[in-house]
């Protein structure tokens, strides 16, 4: 699993950041959270192209957030896309597609699904889901979090041995955690030769936002958070009245919720320099990134890290 962060600015793009949006890649599938100016761009620039896309969520109706949703639509239609597509966002969402095809005279070539949430799991695949939680922003704005379910302990080849279960199929029958029968007859289960169930990983995104003791909450133990770090320590208070937060203000945040990695974004266009948000951040979380665009980070299982990988 690995996020590419497509667009690390706020408010406006700028020569150096565009407009929110980040790709979260997980077994052959790809997910959008917001989709700003630019988006489709950038996903050329990136090479992810979008035939593994499943679905777009959008935090919130601000159009630094969802301008670039048309233009994304458009272009896989005309790509001659046939997989469907999902989009979550708040209410007004379905309003917001509906008048851009509408104004715009697009039609779309693959079947469409829109869909307006409060919060809560909207997608609940086997082995993951996708939950949203409203956050503190001055309009009705989401939080997401992709949060995998737990997998199966690890193979104890010793155990298999000595239960004489033949390697080959019946090997990978178990390690998913279906029971076999021997030709003995002899019945063998999961737990049998796996050892205790691992932890899946889990991905949180919440820009837009304030603090708010929910998002700890939210965020507990996460492998990667990409979080609002929109201001530096002198804007703290006009960040609270925007509905934002600072650099600190995210790596407390961070640092009380347990995270692993911590990435910054939506970067406010008056920062050419980077490096005193970084600073601040640090201060609290001491390997906080601020992200640029098209950064790629990787989300290694946490008993697999050290195994390769890039970011």
């Amino acid at each position: 699993m690995r996020a590419v962060i497509l667009g690390s600015g706020g408010a406006f793009p700028t020569s150096r950041r565009m407009l929110p949006a980040t790709a979260l890649l997980r077994e052959g599938e790809m997910f959008i959270f917001d989709c700003g100016e630019g988006t489709q761009l950038q996903l050329a620039k990136s090479r992810l192209g979008w035939a593994r896309l499943r679905a777009v969520f959008i935090s919130h109706l601000h159009g630094d957030h969802v301008i670039g949703l048309a233009g994304l639509l458009m272009t896989m239609s005309m790509g001659e896309r046939t997989e469907p597509l999902e989009i979550w966002g708040p209410p007004g969402i379905k309003g917001y597609v509906a008048e851009n095809r509408r104004y715009l005279n697009f039609g779309v070539s693959y079947p469409l699904e829109v869909k307006e949430t409060g919060g809560g799991v909207l997608r609940d695949a086997p082995d993951y889901r996708i939950e949203a939680i409203p956050v503190k922003h001055r309009v009705f704005t989401l939080g997401f979090r992709l949060v995998e379910k737990p997998r199966p302990g690890r193979f104890d080849l010793g155990k298999a041995r000595a239960l004489k279960i033949p390697a080959g199929p019946l090997f990978k029958r178990l390690q998913s955690g279906k029971p076999v029968t021997l030709e003995s007859g002899a019945r063998i289960l999961p737990e049998d030769v796996l050892g205790p169930p691992r932890p899946g990983r889990k991905v949180v995104y919440l820009v837009d936002t304030r603090p708010f003791p929910e998002a700890v909450e939210f965020a507990r133990e996460a492998d990667l958070l990409i979080y609002d770090g929109m201001f530096d320590d002198e804007m703290t208070a006009d960040a609270a009245r925007r509905g934002h937060s600072s650099s600190r203000q995210a790596a407390q945040l961070a640092r009380d919720a347990g995270v692993k990695k911590l990435v910054l974004v939506h970067v406010s266009p008056r920062y050419q320099r980077v490096s005193g948000l970084v600073a601040q951040a640090r201060e609290v979380f001491p390997t906080a990134r601020v992200a640029r665009d098209l950064d790629v980070f990787e989300v290694p299982f946490r008993d697999e890290e050290g195994r390769g990988g890039r970011e």
